[in-house]
């Protein structure tokens, strides 16, 4: 696990120091090593978290000849397999790392190496021999790599502040970015909220030579019903995912996992504790709140696993400065405050582990949200399901007492007047007429003709599922979860921390794809075929409990403990005078919010999340801590 980053010119000339100065803003996320390779037309660089081979795999690393050169951040979780093939061809193999697979597999595939791997990787290759730069990124997004083209130049690097740390580099806002935000709390594309920085799309290369840059995709879902067996998809499902875990233990430092009070990382452990020696340590975070606590569910499994427990109560009154601190290592606004309580496991975890399983990815793959009910029920319809309808009204009291009237009941209903929901599993947290309202005329006129939907729109148009369960999953696997994946990237590495996700292994993915959508839920009941598989792994109480994830209580925190913040933050004359939003709107929010009587929380995340990003990145504001301690310095010189 790396960080990385690097610049090719075609014109030559390239600034060695900046390199220097890119790589050393990616140090958190490798503090063991770092190394700097020039060449006449690029400059690579890597920052080391040595996870595998701790006594070599250091980078730079080049094949036999020297004429192809590697930066590398993941894990290739085959690199055994690769190794032997290698070996058997001829190739002369110097070390025992993952990198050096890959860079003898590109001698013999060129980009198309990348069809060979399974794992997270995001990747650049300078072939000096054909003075070609080659970036590359996993399937689905576990690991980024952002880019900024300018002219034939092309730079790149792990994190946005990689690319920042060039001063000529323009901080600008993406006014489209912009409004996805505010729409969807996510970005869509390859967009960032920078102007002119990019993100390389998950399962795409770039491929730069000759001054000319083309991005291709190499791996997309393709849907069918190829396993048309219930028993059998459960079967295949439990199968993939007991040779992921096994996979992806390969360590040479302390390995953890997280655990919630879900299915996925229930399952995880309990696979994982009976392929390792030792005890697994396990990690979690939890609330005050009961309606958002799953200690007991956590404790049960624990028990199970006989895992060696970590727990960490979260204390709200710390938010003001964790939430800055999120707000720069995640470089801009992407998703929920649901980053909150992972930013809290990851630092928990980082003081025992360097290695992390997570949970990730089942949701997306197998519908765990309750918004999946929408085209579940349409599924249903379309097929006139006489037999699934009738199981529904048999098992119906009893969902409803476990997930509750409003998910089983109330969604549904209201996917007929909320059109986001019904059609991108969604609801928008401001919606046109909220939009119009609260921008000014100048940002109005930044975003006129752009509208956020076009994007899901056009990857819906992509996807070959006729079933609606499944174009429902595939949205979220190409918009919603790589955005996830950013967040649980940048919240893991900012504590030097490698998050893995066993779910997400491609073939994984791919099974899903071949399943029918009408297996995915059953009877209303979210996530059957893993639910189904974890009967007998998991307790009773972990399969019935609805889910909560990492939710949080955020709209009480705002009335209460973070309401200084809130108000101190959004209501204080810089924000008020950016131009963004009508200052009596932002006004009117809070008050109402702070008043009780309507739940705005979301919106009030998404206006805090936007004035943190400028007060860091446009302001380039300290961080509270750093002005505690500035203080703190001044009052004890004085």
């Amino acid at each position: 696990m790396c960080g990385i980053c690097g610049i090719y010119d075609p014109r030559g000339g390239i600034d060695e120091g900046l390199v220097r100065r890119m790589n050393e803003v990616l140090h958190h996320r490798g503090p063991d090593a770092d190394a700097v390779k020039p060449f006449d037309h690029c400059v690579l660089a890597y920052k080391r978290l040595s996870i595998i081979d701790l006594d070599t795999g250091f980078q730079p690393m080049s094949d036999e000849a020297g004429r192809a050169w590697i930066v590398y951040n993941g894990e290739i979780y085959n690199y055994k397999t690769l190794r032997e093939g290698l070996l058997s061809r001829g190739h002369a193999l110097h070390t025992q790392s993952d990198t050096e697979a890959i860079i003898h597999l590109y001698e013999e595939k060129g980009a198309e190496v990348v069809h060979e791997l399974n794992g997270m990787f995001a990747f650049g290759i300078w072939d000096e021999g054909n003075q070609r730069l080659v970036l590359a990124r996993d399937r689905l997004g576990i690991k980024p790599l952002y880019y900024r083209v300018d002219g034939g130049r092309v730079a790149f690097a792990s994190e946005i502040k990689g690319l920042l740390a060039d001063p000529a580099v323009p901080r600008k806002l993406n006014h489209h970015a912009l409004a996805d935000y505010l729409t969807f709390q996510n970005i869509f594309g390859d967009k960032t909220v920078f102007e002119g920085i990019q993100l390389l799309p998950p399962g795409h290369v770039l491929i730069a030579e000759t001054g000319r840059v083309e991005v291709r995709e190499y791996w997309d879902l393709h849907f069918s019903e190829r396993v048309p067996d219930e028993g059998e998809a459960v079967r295949e499902f439990g199968a993939l995912l007991d040779e992921a875990v096994e996979m992806q233990l390969m360590s040479d430092v302390p390995l953890g996992s997280h655990l919630s009070g879900g299915i996925d990382s229930g399952s995880i452990v309990m696979t994982a504790v009976k392929k390792l020696a030792e005890r697994l340590k396990t990690f979690s975070v939890y609330f005050d709140e009961p309606a958002y606590d799953e200690s007991a569910v956590i404790e049960e499994v624990s028990m199970m696993a006989d895992s060696i427990h970590y727990e960490q109560l979260l204390n709200p009154s710390e938010f003001p400065d964790v939430l800055w601190s999120i707000a720069y290592h995640l470089d801009e606004p992407r998703v929920g405050p649901s980053v909150i309580p992972q930013w809290y496991v990851a630092r928990l975890a980082s003081t025992e582990v360097k290695v992390v399983l997570t949970g990730h990815g089942g949701d997306e793959l197998f519908a765990g949200y309750p918004s999946y009910i929408i085209p579940y029920l349409k599924g249903i319809w379309n097929r006139r399901d006489g037999t699934e309808a009738f199981q529904i009204l048999r098992t119906l009291r009893r969902r409803i007492a476990v997930e509750g009237w409003k998910r089983i009941l109330g969604l549904p209903l209201y996917a007929f007047l909320a059109r986001d929901l019904a059609r991108y599993g969604r609801e928008s947290v401001f919606n046109e007429a909220e939009q119009a309202d609260l921008l000014t005329p100048r940002t109005r006129e930044s975003i006129a003709g752009y509208n956020p939907r076009s994007q899901l729109d056009t990857v819906l148009d992509r996807c070959d599922a006729r079933d609606p369960l499944n174009r429902a999953l595939y949205l979220d696997i190409k918009t919603y979860l790589p955005s996830l994946l950013l967040v649980e990237d940048r919240i893991s590495m900012a504590h030097s921390l490698e998050g893995r996700v066993p779910l997400l292994d491609h073939r994984i993915a791919e099974l899903s794809a071949e399943i029918p959508g009408r297996f995915k839920i059953r009877d209303l009941t979210l996530k059957h075929i893993p639910r189904r598989h974890a009967r007998g792994l998991l307790p009773k109480s972990a399969l019935e409990q609805r889910k909560v994830g990492f939710l949080v209580p955020m709209a009480e925190w705002l009335r209460g403990p973070l309401r200084g913040f809130v108000e101190g933050t959004l209501l204080s004359p810089r924000s008020l005078e950016r131009g963004l939003f009508r200052p009596e709107r932002i006004w009117r929010l809070v008050e109402r919010h702070m008043a009780g009587g309507r739940d705005l929380s979301a919106q009030l995340w998404v206006l805090l999340n936007i004035e943190l990003w400028h007060r860091i990145w446009l302001d380039r504001d300290p961080s509270p801590s750093m002005l505690a301690a500035r203080r703190r310095a001044k009052e004890a010189v004085t």
